[in-house]
């Protein structure tokens, strides 16, 4: 699915804004109040941004040596299957997208919450899919049409959709 948005500016300033006044920037002006900016020396531009931020976020891996998360792929290669998630009790969660509600019959550890708990949290869910979308949506298999979507190319979805 591709969809077409009209290009942003980003490093670039439009050529409309080199004539000053109210709501407008005198480029004139801000080249001699910023000279060593690597916009106005020609240094930074929108496809050297867009670059950048293809290679170090969008198709990028990062890892933090282990300190937290380890190895995280950005675009979405490892999405989880939420139709893997175990549901139960002992801690378990009631649904792919809910806790347990149940509570244990004594005390406080989570490894006595009772596998029946599941029940109570389908129950309790209400009408309608996890998040308003549907039992379907699923990271593993949305996630592959959101990878292919690009900032450099267009292909990114219109404002407050995801393209899944």
């Amino acid at each position: 699915m591709t969809y077409s948005r009209p290009k942003q500016i980003m490093v670039n300033p439009p050529a409309a804004g080199a004539v000053g006044g109210l709501g407008r920037s005198n480029l004139s002006i801000m080249h001699k109040a910023y000279p060593g900016s690597p916009v106005y020396k020609g240094e930074l531009t929108d496809e050297i941004a867009t670059a950048a931020y293809m290679s170090e976020v969008t198709n990028a891996t990062l890892d933090d040596g282990g300190h937290t998360f380890g190895t995280v792929n950005l675009d979405y290669q490892d999405a989880p299957d939420l139709t893997a998630v175990v549901t139960g009790g002992g801690g378990l969660p009631g649904h792919a997208h809910a806790p347990n509600i149940a509570v244990p019959p004594e005390g406080q550890n989570p490894a006595d919450i009772p596998a029946a708990g599941v029940e109570a949290t389908l129950a309790a869910k209400g009408a309608g899919g996890a998040f308003g979308n549907g039992e379907n949506v699923n990271p593993s298999t949305t996630s592959a049409n959101i990878s292919t979507q690009s900032i450099a190319d267009g292909s990114r979805p219109a404002l407050g959709k995801s393209g899944a």
